[in-house]
């Protein structure tokens, strides 16, 4: 067995209970195991009773984004498993998340999560329809995609048998390997609109698709394997904020993340159309949605005005001020 100098970085609010526990049990099994836990709980929290013993817990400002960069910086080891309060593996999913880095072939690796991906059937179709989320045609080697509607296509058949690598511009952020210095060099705290309503939506997209314009590859291992639980704490009781963040912050992704990085103008216009596209689409069915009372009109009048913000926030100052994504 491999020694691995690496670190478990935790973002908890320390309501997942149960789910916590699976977390903490699947740590127990890693060989090698880590050299320190990380917690990090949002300012004001109690610490959760599940526990290691072992663990060292820091305390930040609530934010999906800040409470992850906060372990980051207080790592010491050279690596970091980096994951939610809800996700549970088995005793070598570190080791093979650091083979591929061992290789060279990558700084940050992840395991497909095939439930983030959409169910079968007519939620495809609805998907692939809107251009938020297609089966992939011309990115076989690839796991993620982001397209120009701020979407992304999706390879669902990728080699469980073999070890096989596939290269990914975006993945959930629940749970993710890598070289710490790589992580902390994407400068994530950059991006500071994440965390200002509430709800960090796009983060997730945004650290890995940063890491891919900066030329940071993160590479899918095929056979790696975790569950995800999914304790939804960031959005129970919390439905407006998420809603509003949605679309304040696909706003803001596109167009520094896509629009922003085309130089050609045709090329621009065509990102644009996407866009509009996508959002043309996502109209028609929260309209569809109020009409059969799964969307209340409160609901819906937060979803347009996150938009709409969204694209008052681009004339602002403090984003024409965001530092450029440079290349490493």
């Amino acid at each position: 067995m491999i020694d691995i100098d690496y670190s478990v970085i935790i973002r908890t609010t320390g309501k997942a209970h149960e789910k916590y526990q699976g977390l903490l049990d699947s740590i127990k099994r890693l060989k090698p195991l880590p050299k320190e836990v990380i917690v990090v709980l949002p300012e004001g929290f109690d610490v959760p009773n599940e526990n290691l013993g072992y663990e060292t817990f820091y305390f930040s400002p609530k934010g999906m984004v800040i409470q992850r960069l906060t372990g980051i910086r207080k790592c010491k080891s050279k690596y970091a498993l980096i994951c939610d309060d809800d996700v549970m593996f088995d005793e070598n999913f570190v080791q093979k998340l650091y083979r591929p880095i061992e290789k060279g072939l990558c700084k940050i690796s992840i395991a497909p999560l095939y439930s983030f991906l959409p169910r079968r059937g007519f939620n495809t179709i609805l998907c692939t329809l809107m251009a938020n989320a297609v089966p992939t045609l011309f990115h076989q080697r690839r796991y993620i995609t982001v397209l120009r509607s701020t979407g992304y296509s999706y390879n669902r058949h990728l080699d469980r048998k073999n070890t096989k690598y596939y290269v990914t511009q975006s993945a959930p952020w629940t749970c993710f390997f890598g070289e710490v210095q790589t992580i902390r060099d994407i400068k994530l705290e950059d991006e500071k609109w994440l965390d200002m309503h509430g709800y960090s939506a796009m983060d997730d997209q945004t650290m890995f698709y940063k890491a891919w314009l900066q030329g940071e590859k993160t590479v899918t291992v095929s056979d790696a394997y975790y569950i995800h639980l999914d304790a939804k704490t960031s959005r129970k009781n919390n439905r407006n904020p998420v809603f509003y963040s949605c679309g304040f912050n696909r706003v803001v992704f596109w167009h520094r993340f896509i629009y922003n990085q085309e130089k050609n103008r045709i090329k621009k216009g065509w990102a644009f159309v996407c866009f509009k596209y996508y959002l043309l689409w996502l109209l028609l069915f929260d309209v569809f949605d109020v009409l059969r009372k799964r969307l209340s009109l409160e609901e819906f009048k937060v979803k347009r005005s996150g938009y709409r913000e969204g694209w008052k926030y681009l004339e602002t100052l403090e984003y024409k001020n965001l530092p450029a994504i440079l290349k490493h």
